[in-house]
């Protein structure tokens, strides 16, 4: 017979959402189990790693994941590749790079710490009438659980098992690579074999992340652009050949992802969509939905009701909806004209450092 366990809610996921949502669920007094599909939480992340410097104090978070603090963006425009001709362009933009697997880690230990029933290596199977089943080092365990927050990633399982799941992912690819002494601002590539996407260097003292991101079933593959892409980095003097990690991953690229609540089942972080479809960029998304979702599911305890769950639609809304809405109209436009000639005149239009970006597109 399969151990059986009960709680007020199961989160399944422990990265910035999972375990921030647990943490906070938690601290309302409700009895919590936490789990991930990893071995060690944290473990092999593909993001860039870059967050706005204003997340730690938004939410008091632990500072000890800072690598590098980042106060200057410089896009890069690749008119000529073979030439190496670029159009280059530089803002302020004040953040962090932060050590990812470390970040994760603190958040699933002040989890634990809060009195959270925290497992890796443990993976949710299905859903039964009134029940989740999950598999735990080897063995199967039912969970009884009220309410369930799903902040199982891109590739969502939870979602699939509902049937709400949606294809809607570009690759990420990336590897530590050395740096050259001189690079300190953040830096993102505009190119147009990068479908839908681009790529990045973030510098982290003597390495940087080196990245791309882009739609898959281009002739070029994802893989494929990374390693040009280094190459293109070593031959400007940006980095030094070789690599210390490589990573891919599945990054959402069109938005929320509705229904953001089935039953008992709210998604936060990338099982919701909340990536910008721009951008890329979802940890902060990622924290402010899993504190959502852990304060309306503890209402919906507390209450009885699960009625109130409406109330994190309606607060993701209230919060990404506009900003979402209108990089979705920028990302429509840059698939409707990345094979068009004049490429910088439609990165000037779609990229989001740019003030063509601020131009709204009207609706077709």
């Amino acid at each position: 017979m399969a151990q059986r366990l009960q709680c007020d809610i199961l989160v399944v996921g422990a990265g910035p959402a999972g375990s921030w949502a647990a943490k906070r669920a938690a601290a309302e007094g409700l009895d919590v189990i936490l789990i991930d599909s990893k071995p060690r939480i944290g473990e092999r992340p593909h993001c860039g790693e870059f967050v706005p410097y204003q997340l730690f104090s938004e939410f008091g978070l632990d500072k000890n994941s800072i690598v590098n603090k980042i106060s200057s963006l410089e896009t890069w425009i690749v008119e000529d590749k073979a030439e190496l001709k670029f159009k280059t362009h530089a803002i302020q933009s004040n953040g962090f790079l932060i050590d990812r697997p470390r970040f994760d880690r603190n958040l699933a230990r002040e989890a634990a710490a809060s009195g959270v029933l925290t497992m890796s290596s443990s993976t949710f199977l299905n859903f039964t009438d009134q029940s989740c089943i999950i598999k735990s080092v080897g063995a199967e365990i039912e969970v009884q659980a009220k309410y369930v927050i799903a902040a199982d990633g891109a590739h969502s399982v939870i979602r699939k098992k509902l049937g709400v799941f949606t294809d809607d992912c570009i690759v990420g690819c990336q590897i530590e690579a050395p740096i050259a002494n001189h690079v300190s601002n953040a830096m993102v590539f505009l190119d147009q074999d990068f479908l839908g996407g681009y790529g990045w260097l973030f510098p982290k003292g003597n390495t940087a992340n080196v990245g791309v991101g882009m739609l898959p079933g281009h002739e070029l593959t994802p893989a494929h652009a990374l390693k040009e892409f280094s190459v293109m980095l070593t031959r400007i003097g940006l980095t030094k050949p070789g690599w210390l990690a490589r990573t891919c991953g599945l990054i959402p690229g069109f938005g929320i992802r509705f229904p953001l609540f089935v039953e008992n089942v709210l998604f936060c972080g990338d099982a919701a969509g909340l990536t910008h479809p721009i951008t890329g960029a979802g940890i902060a998304q990622a924290i402010y939905s899993g504190d959502v979702a852990a304060e309306v599911a503890a209402k919906a305890v507390k209450s009885g009701k699960s009625s109130v769950l409406q109330q994190y639609h309606d607060l993701i809304l209230y919060r990404y909806g506009r900003v979402f809405q209108h990089a979705i109209s920028k990302k429509k436009l840059q698939l409707e004209s990345w094979g068009n000639d004049n490429f910088t005149k439609l990165c000037d239009q779609t990229w989001i450092s740019f003030k063509g970006y601020k131009k709204r597109e009207r609706s077709s």
